[in-house]
């Protein structure tokens, strides 16, 4: 009967704590969909293109393995990513695929002349995640915490952008 009693409590106890971790859980998942990071301003917005999107997903993906790099091209691509992540909201699969896209040709834009350039690779694997959806094998994280991730990533991508500029007019 003693041990009875002591499982009885034992399983309330261990229920009331699943109760509460449920609901910090249910907490810390509305704390990150309700993360707003600041965006850029100086950043004009542009309607987004999937097939654009996809044109150009090839086009850098072509890049990555020619040794000459048309830096203006791959600037414009930049800016016209920046453009579409601008325009569109965290946690889509468009939003996704602009901040990748963005990544990758800034990748490219500080590759060197060598094939074997690490940041030809990482530009191949910005491609690549672009084209993938948020939830499916390297695509990242879906919903709200991949939101997050890939607004992270964009605006670190936008603080790349603006040390490049800066040491471009330093020289």
């Amino acid at each position: 009967m003693r041990s009875t009693l002591g499982l009885v409590g034992l399983l309330f106890a261990l229920a009331v704590a699943l109760l509460l971790a449920a609901r910090q859980t249910r907490r810390d998942v509305e704390a990150v969909r309700s993360v707003t990071l600041t965006t850029q301003t100086d950043v004009a917005a542009r309607p987004f293109d999937p097939t654009a999107a996809d044109r150009l997903a090839a086009r850098l993906r072509l890049l990555a393995d020619q040794p000459q790099l048309p830096v203006d091209e791959l600037r414009q691509a930049a800016e016209q990513a920046a453009g579409w992540t601008a325009a569109l909201a965290p946690g889509t699969f468009d939003y996704h695929m602009a901040v990748n896209l963005r990544g990758a040709a800034d990748e490219l834009l500080a590759a060197s002349p060598s094939l074997s350039d690490p940041h030809r690779e990482r530009a191949r694997r910005f491609v690549e995640q672009a084209q993938t959806p948020p939830g499916s094998p390297g695509g990242g994280p879906p919903g709200a915490i991949g939101g997050v991730r890939d607004q992270l990533q964009n605006l670190q991508q936008h603080r790349q952008e603006q040390v490049q500029d800066t040491d471009r007019e330093a020289h």
